[in-house]
């Protein structure tokens, strides 16, 4: 099962900035997830759905468009699935994200891509948008396997 995480750029202790430790190791995991999933951008969410998988599991369908293509897919709507257990609420970002994601090849769900888990959604700041578009550019446009893809 896929489990859903969201790597804040705001995380703290006490209100202290986070240290430059932590921004380098996300800085990194952001450039390792655009080279190994074949879909990043800035993406503004606008709605998701629900429907069920089985008695335990729930896709959350989420709909959006894109903002800023880093790779794959350049402009227009783009949906993305996510596998839950059921309950679980789907979260609507209220502002812009940046996602990496996996081509969805299951025509049961409908979605373009799949969630690929934990550090598929960065918060939006200049330094990671920097680096998510050199990662893009230098990313092997001709790559099939990717390693955060089934």
């Amino acid at each position: 099962m896929l489990v859903a995480a969201f790597l804040p750029l705001n995380c703290s202790y006490a209100g202290q900035a986070p240290s430059l430790s932590v921004l380098d190791a996300q800085q990194g995991f952001l450039q390792r997830s655009i080279q190994q999933t074949p879909f990043s951008a800035v993406v503004g969410m606008h709605s998701v759905s629900s429907i069920a998988d089985d008695k335990a599991l729930v896709w959350h369908i989420y709909h959006g468009e894109i903002i800023t293509p880093i790779r794959g897919q350049q402009s227009g709507d783009i949906s993305y699935a996510m596998l839950v257990e059921k309950g679980e609420e789907a979260v609507l970002p209220a502002a812009p994200v940046l996602l990496t994601l996996c081509l969805n090849e299951n025509a049961a769900i409908p979605s373009d891509f799949y969630w690929p888990g934990t550090g598929a959604e960065f918060a939006i700041t200049p330094e990671l948008l920097q680096v998510a578009q050199l990662a893009g550019a230098r990313s092997d446009q001709t790559q099939k396997a990717f390693i955060m893809c089934d």
